[in-house]
């Protein structure tokens, strides 16, 4: 009867530790960040910065972040990608799909583009769509694995992140590891984590 128990509670255990860690490319829980940077919380009509700041705008965005949750994990599963990351990236770009007006590549980066005045429909983010998003972060991390191959996975992902916003030629040091795009996705995704992301 206890090895029965003790099957049942390994059972538990590996079911709970899969929705809270998983993610090929770092533990963002483990992370620390300094949020988003103060110029980012007042074009976003906020008085204060940092991981406050981070925390307020996502969740601002969470009610739009949530009909998406199911896409957002199945692409996260296909990629290996924690889907906290994912959405604490479409957070930063599209603000959820609450002003989404379109997805495409500018420059080295990917770029949502933004229309203040356009709120998108409900459906507006496909999977396609989340996919695209992920496996552009996905090669970026990857190109900045090959190009740092004794780096940890936590600095691989936040060099993906950053290349992910300014290009892989973006990082050439660790010292490129704390751009602002980082530490706000990072932040938001804790956020989004700690809501069952």
């Amino acid at each position: 009867m206890s090895v029965l128990w003790l099957l049942l509670g390994l059972l538990v255990l590996t079911g709970s530790s899969e929705s809270s860690s998983w993610g090929c490319y770092g533990d963002i829980r483990t992370l620390h960040t300094p949020g988003a940077s103060c110029g980012i919380g007042r074009r976003q009509g906020l008085s204060y910065c940092g991981v406050r700041a981070s925390e307020r705008l996502a969740e601002i965005d969470m009610p739009f972040l949530l009909r998406y949750r199911p896409v957002i994990r199945t692409v996260g599963q296909k990629y290996c990608v924690d889907p906290a990351v994912i959405a604490g990236v479409l957070s930063r770009q599209s603000h959820g799909s609450n002003v989404l007006a379109n997805v495409d590549g500018v420059g080295d980066g990917v770029k949502m583009v933004q229309d203040p005045g356009l709120y998108a429909p409900t459906s507006w983010i496909s999977e396609a769509q989340v996919s695209r998003v992920t496996e552009v972060l996905t090669v970026r991390i990857k190109e900045i694995q090959r190009r740092f191959p004794t780096w940890t996975p936590d600095q691989c992902l936040r060099g993906g992140l950053c290349a992910y916003a300014g290009g892989a030629g973006y990082i050439r040091s660790s010292q490129d590891l704390s751009c602002d795009f980082c530490n706000d996705v990072l932040a938001r995704a804790k956020y989004f984590k700690r809501q069952g992301f």
